[in-house]
Formats: C-alpha cells, sequence, structure tokens
C-alpha cells in the first residue's frame, strides 16, 4: 500500500475500492463494516463524514477531527467536531488540517503553510484566530503533525517537498523536526534527515517527541519505515542514508538510527501513547490490509485493531481510548484495557 496521495505517491486503485464506502458512510446510512479489536473491547462509531481524517484533539467531552485534502477530489477537508455518530463543521476554521495540539484553552492547528490558535471555544465555534508561525518564503515545505512537550514548546514536523523525494532539499529548514514557544518563538531545528516527518506523540517520562516517519515508496527498493525519537542535534541520515543495510553501511556511519523499524510501505501515520505504551496508525499495514498496532518503545508490533474498509490514517488518545480515523470518513473509538 502506498502512502496518501498528498505524500507523494497515486492512490487510485485504493481510492477505487473506498469511494463508494465513504459515500455511504457520510450519507448517515449503513457504513462500513466495523474493525475488530484484539482486546476484545468493543469499536464503536464516533461520527462519519470526515474526509481524509489526519489529527484528533480533545477538550472535555469536545473531540476536534482534522481533515486534510480529500483523496477523492482533492478539495478541503477542514476541521470538525465529532459526537454521536456524525462530524459538524466548525465553522471560520482552516480548510485544511495536518495537525492539531489543544493547550491553556486553545487549539493550535498547522495547516501546511502556517500554525494557528483557536480560542474562544463555546461549544460550537471558536471567537478568535491568532496566526502562532508562517514562513512565507518560497520552498517551504509546510507543517505536518503537531504536539507540545512536557516543557511546553510546540513541536512540528516538516512536510515532504515530492521534488526531493530522493535528494536533500535545499530550502532550510526542512526534512526536520522544528519547536517554538507556544507563541511562535524561538524557532529551532530539533532533529534532521526525516523524509517525512507525519504525528508526534510524547510516552511517558519522554523529554523528546516520538515521530512516525513515512519512507520513499518508488524509485528502487523502498526502505522501511521509522519511528524515530526526535533528540536535540539528531541526524536520521536521509537522502543519504535510509537505513537500507548492509548496502548503505558507508552512508549510515555516524547517523543516529531509528528507535523502530516498520516494514517498507506499512506507513505510519498516527502516534499516541498510554504511559509508555505506544499506538500507531499504518496506513498500509504489517501484511493484512490497514491496521492500529501497539507496541513497547522497542518496537514488536501487535495487532489492537485490523479489518478496516480502508486506509487509516489520523489516531488520537483520549481517556485511555483510541481514536482513529480511516478514509471512509469514519472516525472510531475503542478503550484501550
Amino acid at each position: 500500500m502506498s502512502h496518501p496521495r498528498w505524500f507523494g505517491a497515486a492512490l487510485l486503485a485504493a481510492l477505487a475500492a473506498v469511494a463508494s464506502l465513504a459515500i455511504v458512510a457520510g450519507s448517515g446510512a449503513a457504513g462500513p463494516p466495523l474493525p475488530k479489536s484484539t482486546n476484545g473491547n468493543a469499536v464503536e462509531v464516533v461520527g462519519t463524514g470526515v474526509p481524509t481524517p489526519t489529527a484528533f484533539a480533545f477538550t472535555g467531552s469536545t473531540v476536534f477531527a482534522g481533515s486534510g485534502p480529500n483523496e477523492q477530489s482533492g478539495g478541503p477537508g477542514g476541521l470538525f467536531t465529532v459526537a454521536d455518530g456524525k462530524a459538524t463543521k466548525v465553522p471560520n476554521t482552516p480548510p485544511i488540517v495536518f495537525g492539531l495540539a489543544w493547550k491553556s484553552n486553545k487549539l493550535y492547528v498547522s495547516t501546511g503553510p502556517t500554525i494557528v490558535a483557536l480560542e474562544g471555544w463555546n461549544g460550537t465555534a471558536f471567537s478568535k484566530e491568532t496566526l502562532v508561525y508562517a514562513n512565507k518564503k518560497k520552498g517551504f515545505p509546510g507543517f505536518n503533525g503537531l504536539a507540545f512537550g512536557p516543557e511546553g514548546r510546540l513541536y512540528a514536523g516538516l512536510a515532504l517537498n515530492e521534488k526531493y523525494d530522493h535528494s536533500a532539499d535545499p530550502f532550510k529548514p526542512s526534512q526536520a523536526v522544528v519547536s517554538m514557544t507556544a507563541a511562535g518563538k524561538g524557532f529551532k531545528v530539533v532533529a534532521e534527515g526525516l523524509r517525512q516527518p507525519f504525528q508526534l506523540a510524547f510516552p511517558k517520562g519522554s523529554k523528546y517527541p516520538w515521530v512516525t516517519v513515512l519512507g520513499q515508496d518508488k524509485g528502487g527498493k523502498a526502505p522501511n519505515d521509522e519511528i524515530v525519537v526526535a533528540e536535540p542535534g539528531s541526524n536520521y541520515g536521509f537522502p543519504t542514508c535510509t537505513w537500507i543495510l548492509p548496502k548503505q553501511e558507508k552512508q549510515c556511519a555516524g547517523m543516529d538510527e531509528p528507535a523502530i523499524f516498520l516494514p517498507p510501505h506499512s506507513s505510519p501515520m498516527g502516534i499516541g501513547a498510554i504511559g509508555k505504551t505506544l499506538y500507531v496508525s499504518l496506513f498500509g499495514g504489517t501484511g493484512k490490509g490497514p491496521e492500529v498496532v501497539e507496541m513497547s518503545e522497542k518496537g514488536q508490533p501487535q495487532p489492537l485493531l485490523t479489518g478496516f474498509a480502508a486506509p487509516v490514517i489520523a489516531l488520537g488518545i483520549n481517556q485511555g481510548s483510541i481514536y482513529v480515523g480511516d478514509l471512509t470518513g469514519s472516525i472510531y473509538k475503542v478503550a484501550a484495557k
């Protein structure tokens, strides 16, 4: 399974297979079959009608779901709340959402080119939008996921510029994880040499974010996908080193090794943690289709949710439950224990 189209790979076959399911799920009729949990807990539908779900954020009983570019039409997605089996568009919010993070009564949103903060939530709408960070220089790749660290800094992955899928992006910063204050000040590069760092999470006790990274999926042998720990000053080697060993032994010498390797085309997207246990949504999966896996910080993924009707992207954790969204536009929830 390839990565999503907006990650530089075509998904025509996969999208043809799920297009009718997405229409049904969004119409309020009987939706796609529920994924199955391996822990025996019931899987429930939280909402439907979120095209290309990318990220979640939570405050009180409110579940926010972000949506990236629509995989079928290429049109906008946006910001939604999901409850009672349906999705409701939040008015006057960005049309494209790649990352979400809630802190101090503000919802931080990565729109691609910018990060904005929404505040004044009254249960249906926000009263104010503030620009946190924007890089207006030509060539800036844009932002993917967001997460706040324990010290209060905001971390973000930088998106892939397709032109540099097999080469170094000359724009700086790029192919990196960055951080800044909640006000968008003190911008700095944290970790480099990362092709497509997508979403981030902080397991219990971790000072640095654990980041899903998508490897190349065309143009020769596909490398393993990765989960890395974005420690300050780390360099994971892309594009010189993609950890195809022993072939690249010399190219990878001196580079920081990813914490976890996943199979090529498994495509880790969303990531969350309960304690030190990691939960990761795999767009392609490990051989039996899209899935959500759980693992320790040492890896060894075990299936938690399987049997999705379409590739899965967004994943979030709230009050001991895992929320996940797939390309039918459905948002599911299951208790972790």
